[in-house]
């Protein structure tokens, strides 16, 4: 049986491997998202969302459609 820890050990040596030598902000999280959203069949979505101009605003996701703009203090 598979510990939390080794799965999240596993987890961060592929990012690692995704991440190693890209440093296109968009690219990574778009791979990480993917990766993150595969590794467990009980995830029903990840999401990356920016901060900018006082909202969070979508970013890179895997899952359900998502809300593009949410107000800070919401959601």
């Amino acid at each position: 049986m598979e510990t939390k820890q080794t799965r999240y050990s596993l987890l961060n040596d592929q990012a690692q491997s995704l991440l190693d030598g890209e440093h296109d902000l968009i690219a990574n999280m778009s791979n990480l998202v993917s990766l993150i959203f595969n590794s467990d069949q009980n995830i029903n979505g990840t999401t990356y969302y920016r901060l900018k101009n006082g909202e969070l605003i979508l970013g890179p996701f895997r899952g359900k459609p998502a809300c593009v703009h949410i107000p800070l203090g919401r959601g």
